[in-house]
Parts: structure tokens; sequence; C-alpha cells
């Protein structure tokens, strides 16, 4: 009588599995579990097997890679950002060096304007080189102010207190209007007349008060002859006319015009604002010259006048 020995599992290594052993064949069969009936059935080895493992491996790598790549998917992948957020911020910063130079060359004019108004002389600039106002000024240059007064000067003085040596009525007393065939002015800005033409007491326009960031328009066809800031008047522009009328804008916000543009009658030239000197809630004082003397504009357009309390 012979014992038999129980024989234990080979473990399964690597070093048992021999390319004869890869290519053996294993059949793989789905049937119904009521009728047997086989539905799939196909033999694969377990080379095979590792082949369609890596490959799919090799797939998914492939389709991970280009959703990271092409697909916005990836800002959701912790440490990917946006690929328009550097174009944005390089965008950002040039705006920012722009507003940067602007704001240097509007100082600079500043400085500029206010030599010139100290007694800067002209005459010392070299006739070959163009005075630019966004420059500065050549040092030294308004050390020495000298003020001269000229042969001409004195004679024009002198002109002019002889013909009001013997004036009886004082220098408030204005000239007779005179009247031109103008027509069709339009009305500057839409809004309240709260303080009217009253050359009495200087006031040789009117103030009409609108709310919000309106928009002021050009009485009527003409040209640019300046537009300036300045500390009692603010932001202001004036425009040449036909027929000698002269029109000028107050305290705007800022100005859409520069000097010598070329305006149609409703075009925009400034925007409605509180600038320079004034007391008064944000409102544009609107004034009308013709040949030298302001007129009325309530006489020339339609005003909306707030009347007195």
């Amino acid at each position: 009588m012979t014992e038999t020995k129980d024989k234990k599992p080979r473990k399964f290594s690597l070093r048992n599995v021999s390319l004869k052993k890869l290519n053996h064949k294993y059949d793989f069969l789905m049937s119904h579990d009521e009728t047997g009936r086989p539905m799939l059935g196909f033999k694969l080895n377990l080379l095979n097997l590792v082949l369609v493992i890596i490959g799919m491996a090799l797939l998914l790598i492939i389709i991970t890679s280009f959703i990271i790549a092409f697909t916005p998917l990836r800002e959701y992948i912790p440490g990917y950002t946006d690929t328009n957020l550097n174009r944005e911020v390089y965008e950002l910063s040039l705006r920012a060096d722009s507003l940067s130079r602007e704001m240097d060359k509007k100082d600079i004019y500043f400085q500029n304007l206010k030599r010139i108004i100290e007694g800067y002389d002209f005459a010392a600039d070299s006739a070959k080189v163009s005075l630019n106002i966004y420059e500065p000024l050549p040092l030294g240059a308004t050390d020495t102010i000298t003020l001269r007064k000229t042969k001409q000067d004195s004679i024009l003085r002198a002109e002019y207190e002889a013909q009001n040596q013997f004036n009886l009525f004082g220098d408030d007393l204005m000239p007779a209007k005179t009247t031109h065939p103008v027509k069709n002015f339009f009305v500057p800005l839409t809004g309240n007349v709260t303080n009217s033409f009253n050359p009495s007491e200087s006031h040789y326009g009117v103030d009409i008060v609108s709310n919000g960031d309106q928009i002021i328009n050009a009485t009527f066809d003409g040209t640019v002859v300046f537009a300036s800031w300045s500390i009692e008047n603010g932001y202001c522009i004036g425009i040449q006319h036909a027929d000698g009328y002269f029109s000028t804008y107050k305290h705007n916000a800022t100005l859409l015009k520069k000097e010598g543009d070329y305006v149609k009658a409703g075009e925009a030239i400034a925007i409605l604002g509180e600038s320079g000197e004034t007391e008064h809630q944000e409102h544009l004082h609107f004034e009308l010259w013709n040949n030298g003397i302001p007129v009325n504009p309530a006489e020339y357009m339609k005003l909306n006048i707030v009347p007195a309390n």
C-alpha cells in the first residue's frame, strides 16, 4: 500500500513562463445562462493579451495628452492656467505704460505753460528747432525774466486811454448788437438754464444744467480756434462760425475736439463736467458772440429757462 503525498500548487513566476506558453491559445466563450447558446467567442494567447493591454494604455495616454494640450479642460488640472491670461496681463501692462506716458506729457505741458505765463522769451529759441509743448523747456530759460515795454505798446495804451477819457457811461455800457442772417442754431445741451444772460453782472452767457455725463454739441458749423484748460474756466473750447459769430463752451469734463478741427452743427465736441472755478453742479457755461459783442443765446435758440425764485 503506497502513500500518496499531497502536491503543493506551484507558484506563478515569470521564470516559469516560456515563449511556448506565451503562444498557447485560450478560448474565451460567452454563452447564454438559460439556453447555453454561445453569444461571443474568440481565441487569444497570453502574448496578444499583453499587447492589447499595452496598446490600450498608449491610447489612453494619447487621449489624455490631447485633452491637456487642445481643450479648456486642462484649466481644471492643478498647475495649468488659461493661456489668455498672459495676453491680457500684457495688454494691461501696455495700457498702463501708455497712460503713464500721457500723464508725463500732461505734466510737462503744464510746466511749460507756467513758464510761458511767467514770461519766457521765445526769441531766445533757435529758429531751426521747433518748440514741442510736450518736452521740457531748456534749463535756465526762465531763470531771468525781463519785462520790456515796446514803443507800439505805449502808443496803443495812449490811444485807448484817450478814447475812454471822456466816457460818461463807463466801461459797462455794451455796444449795440448787430444781427446777421444766420439761422438754425443748435442747442448745445438739453437741460435747464439756471443763470441767464446778464451783461450788467459780467455774465455774458447762460448756465445750462443737466444730469449725467451728457454730450455737448456744437451750436453751428465752424472751426475750433482754441481748446485748452484754465484754472478759472476748466476745459474750454471755442468755435468760430460764419457771419462773425463765435461760441464758447466752458467747465467741461473733457474735450473731444482739438484746435483746427472743423465741426458741424450738433456734432459732439465735449462732455459735461464741472472743471474750473465754479460753485455750481455740473453745468455748461455757453456764450455766443457776434463781431466781438456778446449776445443772448436765448434769442437764437429755444432754451428751457428756469424762473428765479
